[in-house]
């Protein structure tokens, strides 16, 4: 009999802090590689994503939302009040017993709670804290208030999203907070190598507008290049969205997959000469899209997705949920994932994008908010029962 493979990271364990996506995708992409990531949620704090949209059963009487759901599969769960003095004990003692601290409290917060990096630190030399902040623990705009909206304009991705002629928009779904959350969990794994090599820990600095900037690199790098700055184009390139009779197409239009497309649709005035180039097609992009409209409008997304393919352009058509979820790559994959939740009852979850063999990491459900209090006080802390119903008595837990 085959001996089961250790995870990952089952011997690390996790303290994360703080209401942000950012520190809590941090913290799943620790989870879900076997770490013992305790979420210790302020029972006086905001619970900011687990606010809207709710989602649960009525006879359950649970309600939680669904980010809260998604990001904290695989964590416990520990609620007290950290500003008491019961709180900030039970707190300290928990940073004693940790190996990463995920901080997302906000600038400052961890020393104002009696808790400053440095002391850490000193107590714990082998500590790695992620410090998640808008702009970073140092520089002129640290003590700036932010937003996802603020940070996707100050980090210049905002300048590149959008119509020309109009406004940039901003990304949905909070995607500075889960880029960031990306961030701090790759400096993470870089922290922990480090200390393996060296025995010392290290307070990982984790900017948000510096996680923007670093995907937007291009503009930088093509302005230092030639003196020209990239603009939003809008539909005005190569690549074509495109209405289909029950949904959205897009593709590729260049120079390699020209034949293909000139093959797949049988219109001949793709073969212009205004159409050759890069800088051609994306002059002429409306009268391309309206050459190719028409076609595209009187067949299926499925029906132009395979047919393209065949031709060998890059094509595929604009994913509901509904296809995502019964998509045959997905599930060949085993990318989905069925977890059951006393809120919501089972229900489909993504997995992580990348495999590892022989390894079957965790499949575990989203706490209920303080499901662990008395577990993590018990195992981690050695608190007594007495000393838990103190607690408890005294409103701390």
């Amino acid at each position: 009999m085959n001996a089961v493979a250790p995870l990952p990271l089952d011997d690390l364990v996790v303290v994360e802090l703080g209401e942000t996506i950012a520190a809590a995708h941090a913290g799943k992409l620790l989870a879900d590689l076997g770490a013992r990531v305790i979420r210790v949620d302020d029972l006086s704090g905001g619970r900011l994503y687990r606010r809207e949209p709710l989602v649960g059963r009525d006879h359950s009487g649970l309600k939680v939302s669904a980010a809260w759901l998604h990001l904290n599969r695989n964590k416990k769960s520990v609620t007290c009040r950290i500003a008491s003095p019961g709180g900030r004990e039970i707190l300290g003692r928990l940073l004693e017993r940790t190996d990463v601290v995920i901080d997302g409290l906000g600038l400052d917060r961890l020393a104002d709670l009696g808790f400053p990096y440095q002391s850490l630190q000193d107590r714990s030399p082998r500590l790695i804290i992620a410090a998640i902040t808008p702009f970073g623990l140092t520089g002129p705009y640290r003590n700036l208030k932010s937003s996802d909206l603020v940070i996707g304009a100050l980090g210049g991705l905002l300048n590149m999203v959008g119509f020309p002629e109009r406004e940039p928009l901003e990304l949905g779904g909070a995607q500075v907070q889960y880029a960031t959350g990306l961030s701090a969990f790759t400096g993470i794994m870089a922290a922990m190598h480090y200390r393996d090599r060296t025995g010392r820990g290290q307070l990982i600095d984790v900017s948000m507008m510096e996680t923007v900037a670093f995907i937007e690199w291009k503009s930088g790098a093509f302005y230092e290049v030639d003196g020209q700055v990239r603009r939003r184009v809008g539909n005005r390139s190569h690549w074509l969205v495109l209405e289909a009779k029950d949904g959205y197409v897009a593709l590729v239009y260049q120079d390699d997959n020209l034949p293909g497309l000139q093959r797949l649709t049988g219109i001949k005035e793709l073969e212009d000469e205004r159409f050759k180039t890069r800088a051609g097609r994306a002059k002429h992009a409306d009268e391309i899209r309206a050459l190719l409209a028409p076609w595209f409008a009187e067949r299926s997304k499925l029906e132009i997705y395979h047919q393209g393919q065949a031709e060998g352009i890059p094509l595929g058509f604009v994913a509901t949920i509904e296809d995502l979820l019964t998509s045959p790559q997905y599930v060949a994959r085993g990318f989905w994932q069925t977890i059951d939740h006393p809120a919501t009852g089972p229900a489909q979850y993504p997995g992580l994008p990348y495999h590892l063999t022989g390894v079957d990491l965790p499949v575990g459900r989203a706490p209920i908010p303080g499901e662990h209090t008395e577990q993590v006080l018990r195992e981690v802390l050695g608190l007594s029962a007495a000393e838990i119903d103190d607690a408890r008595m005294r409103e701390v837990i």
